[in-house]
C-alpha cells in the first residue's frame, strides 16, 4: 500500500506542471477538434445539396457555428449542445457505415456536456479523454496484431509499391524482391508502429501526462498523417490529447493543425503530384 501511495504522489506531482495555464487554451483545442470534424464533412457539402439532404446541410452549418461558440466561456456549453445534435444527425443517418473519425468525435466531444459549464476545469473530463484515446490506441494495436500484416511487414511493403505517393516513402528501404517476400526493414517498421500504439495506449490509461510524451506523440501522429495522407483524423487526436493532458492548444499548435486541415482538403499526394 505504501508503494502505491508513493507512486500516486509522484504521478500527481508530475501532473501539476501540465495543469492549464489559461482555460482558453482548452477551448481552442476543443474548437480545433470540432473544426477537424467540419473539414471532414465539407467535401460532401455539394453532394448533400445535389441529393437534397438538407438535414445534413443544416448539421454541417451547425457544426461550423458550434466551433465558434465553443471558444466563448459563456457560450461554450451552447456550442457543445449544438455540436452534439449535429453530429448525432450525421451518425444516425449512416450509422452502419460511419467511420472511425466520426465515432471518436461522437464519444469524446459531446461528453464535455456532462462535466459542467466549465468543462475545461474538469480533471474527470481530462481523464475521460485520456482513457478513451488509450482504449482506442490499444484497440488499433490489437487489430493490427490480429491481422498480422504489420507484424510481418507485408502491409508496409504493399503500400510501398502500390500505395499513394506519400505511402511509397519507405519503398527505398527494400528492393523489388520485397514484392514476393517482405524485407526486414518493412517488418521492423510495422512492428515499431504496433509497439508504439501499445505503449501509448498503456501510458494514457495509467495517467502519464509528461509534456515530452505529448510532444513525441504529436510528432508521431503528424508523421502518420503525412504517410497515410490523412491529416484530419490526426488533428482530431492531437486536439483531444491537448485537452486530456491539461495543456490546451497553444497558438503554434493551432496554426499547424489549421494548415494541415486545409492541406488535407486537397490531399498531400495530390499536391505533390501537381507540383512535380
Amino acid at each position: 500500500m505504501g508503494l502505491v501511495t508513493i507512486w500516486l504522489s509522484k504521478n500527481v506531482k508530475s501532473n501539476v506542471a501540465v495543469d492549464l495555464i489559461n482555460p482558453a487554451h482548452a477551448r481552442w483545442a476543443l474548437a480545433v477538434a470540432i473544426l477537424s470534424v467540419l473539414f471532414e464533412k465539407l467535401p460532401r457539402f455539394e453532394a448533400n445539396l445535389f441529393y437534397d439532404r438538407y438535414h445534413l446541410l443544416f448539421a454541417t452549418v451547425c457544426i461550423a457555428i458550434s466551433c465558434a461558440l465553443v471558444l466563448s466561456e459563456k457560450l461554450s456549453r451552447i456550442g457543445l449542445f449544438l455540436f452534439t445534435i449535429s453530429i448525432f444527425v450525421y451518425a444516425f443517418s449512416s450509422w452502419s457505415a460511419y467511420h472511425n473519425h466520426g465515432w471518436l468525435s461522437v464519444w469524446t466531444i459531446p461528453a464535455a456536456l456532462a462535466f459542467g459549464a466549465k468543462w475545461w476545469d474538469s480533471e474527470l473530463y481530462r481523464f475521460y479523454l485520456r482513457a478513451s484515446l488509450g482504449i482506442a490506441m490499444l484497440a488499433a494495436c490489437a487489430q493490427k496484431v490480429l491481422a498480422g500484416t504489420y507484424l510481418d511487414g507485408s502491409f508496409i511493403t504493399f503500400l510501398s509499391f502500390y500505395g499513394g505517393t506519400t505511402e511509397q516513402m519507405f519503398g527505398f528501404l527494400c528492393g523489388p524482391e520485397a514484392k514476393l517476400h517482405s524485407c526486414t526493414a518493412h517488418q521492423g517498421l510495422g512492428i515499431f508502429i504496433v509497439a508504439w500504439q501499445a505503449v501509448v495506449g498503456v501510458l494514457l490509461l495509467i495517467g502519464v501526462r509528461n509534456l515530452l510524451f505529448l510532444a513525441i506523440e504529436i510528432a508521431f501522429l503528424l508523421g502518420a498523417g503525412v504517410y497515410a495522407d490523412e491529416m484530419n483524423f490526426q488533428v482530431l487526436n492531437i486536439a483531444l490529447l491537448c485537452v486530456g493532458f491539461g495543456y490546451g492548444m497553444r497558438i503554434w499548435i493551432f496554426i499547424l493543425c489549421s494548415i494541415f486541415l486545409i492541406v488535407d482538403l486537397y490531399g498531400i499526394s495530390s499536391i505533390i503530384n501537381h507540383v512535380l
